[in-house]
């Protein structure tokens, strides 16, 4: 006989067929007993910065801008992404917004990395609305996933028996801080936007797996994408890369703020070719991490930070020197979103956390809304979706676009989990993963989307 391990105990223990109820009843319960996170209502009237950003002179008329704001926290915050109360207690190096902003052919465009572990769908729609009156669907707010940093969710405050949160964590002060921060640096972006051109090119990184692995999968994506804007001269606006990794080096005893090996990748870009270096995530989900086990010593996870940081950075160089060679690419500029609505009786933590007001409140009765975002950027195609996805999925997504290279923006306006295939729901393997996701229809869901947005004609 066989003893089940803790995989299949909780597989089985949510496969129960309680969840449902208990999820109906909190709700029930809670309503007006339960304190609920309510995200405030953005003011009316203002000035908005994107809305101020216009195209240049020439056909296409294209435009850049990109600046980068700290965001790092004070000391004494729950940080997020492991477990319940750890607070901060030391910065290793800062945390940033980084905002890049586009204009071509009368379209705008503002993407902006953060080194946070993600921001909900209610969080990200206010600050869209405090950008641009006009141009919601063209805000991608981009969390890398980072581990060190603030709890921006509400999972990671008191736990009840060390496995369930039961008061949120969210840390509302550094929300207020990021929002003004994201708004200081797009305000600073359009400022300094000026006519631009786009460099693109993608390659192979770390194929022989020196330093990132699927814990669960032999299959990741291997591709690292660039994308550059330069001005008349030559010289760097933004320099964007684009790879797929947990960044969680430090593991769950690191109590230091830091970026991770994403920050290592922008110092990088930054001091070699000046402007704006983001770093984005992809196909991280179940699970893409570094290649260290739990139990690494606390100095070799250092080390490996830096060194995958450097590692992408070199390559990242690489590349940018290639799309130099290859010269300037046509940039018209296309962008489209798509809602999406996932069933509510799949997403039963989510409506449990809603309940006991441990996330903050979003409609949930007639299902979870999120969002798909698409765009074309010359011969280039960008997909942003809404968490955490695994490669068997992200990668299957990321096919459908048109052009190349085909970038992958994972935890792009919201942040619902790991995006799983149908198939994941029934391998004990994935047990974890799957009381961390928005449910088995969520793939067919985000599939549908991507073919709406990609059989649009501009």
């Amino acid at each position: 006989m066989t003893l089940p391990g803790w995989e299949d105990l909780l597989r089985g223990l949510w496969r129960l067929p309680v969840w449902g109820p208990l999820a109906a009843g909190l709700e029930r319960f809670g309503r007006g007993r339960l304190p609920r996170l309510e995200v405030p209502p953005v003011p009316p009237g203002g000035p908005r910065p994107l809305d101020a950003l216009r195209d240049g002179p020439g056909e296409g008329g294209l435009v850049a801008g990109a600046a980068v704001e700290d965001i790092t926290p004070p000391l004494g915050c729950r940080l997020a992404g492991f477990g319940f109360e750890r607070r901060a207690t030391a910065v290793r190096d800062p945390l940033c917004a980084r905002a890049l902003v586009l204009s071509s052919g009368g379209t705008p465009f503002a993407l902006v990395a953060l080194d946070l572990i993600g921001l909900s769908a209610v969080r990200t729609a206010r600050l869209k609305a405090l950008l641009t009156a006009r141009h919601p669907d063209h805000v991608w707010l981009v969390s890398t996933h980072n581990h060190q940093a603030p709890d921006t969710l509400g999972l990671w405050g008191p736990g009840l028996l060390g496995v369930f949160p039961c008061r949120s964590g969210l840390e509302l002060d550094y929300l207020r801080l990021v929002e003004e921060r994201v708004l200081a640096a797009v305000e600073r972006a359009v400022a300094a936007a000026r006519p631009a051109r786009l460099l693109l090119a993608s390659g192979p990184f770390d194929a022989e797996g020196r330093w990132v692995h699927n814990e669960r999968s032999p299959l990741l994506d291997r591709e690292l994408r660039l994308l550059q804007l330069v001005d008349s001269s030559g010289g760097a606006i933004a320099t964007l890369a684009q790879h797929a990794c947990h960044p969680e080096t430090l593991w769950s005893d690191g109590t230091r703020v830091s970026a991770d090996f994403c920050g290592v990748v922008c110092r990088r870009l930054e001091a070699e070719l000046g402007g704006v270096g983001l770093y984005l995530n992809g196909a991280l989900g179940a699970m893409v991490s570094a290649a260290v086990g739990h139990a690494t010593p606390a100095a070799e996870r250092e080390g490996l930070l830096e060194g995958l940081g450097e590692a992408l950075g070199r390559a990242a160089l690489a590349l940018a020197a290639e799309a130099r060679r290859a010269g300037p690419r046509p940039a018209e500029l296309v962008v489209r979103r798509a809602e999406v609505k996932l069933p509510a009786d799949e997403s039963r933590l989510f409506r449990m956390l809603l309940a006991l007001g441990v996330v903050e409140q979003r409609p949930s009765a007639d299902g979870i809304r999120t969002e798909v975002s698409f765009a074309r950027l010359g011969p280039a195609s960008l997909l942003g979706l809404p968490g955490e996805p695994a490669p068997a999925l992200g990668l299957g997504l990321v096919a459908r676009l048109p052009g190349a290279p085909r970038f992958l923006l994972g935890l792009c306006n919201d942040e619902l989990g790991y995006l799983l295939p149908p198939e994941f729901f029934a391998d004990r393997a994935y047990a974890y993963e799957q009381t961390m996701s928005p449910g088995p229809s969520t793939a067919a869901a985000l599939g549908e989307a991507v073919e709406r947005l990609v059989r649009v004609r501009s």
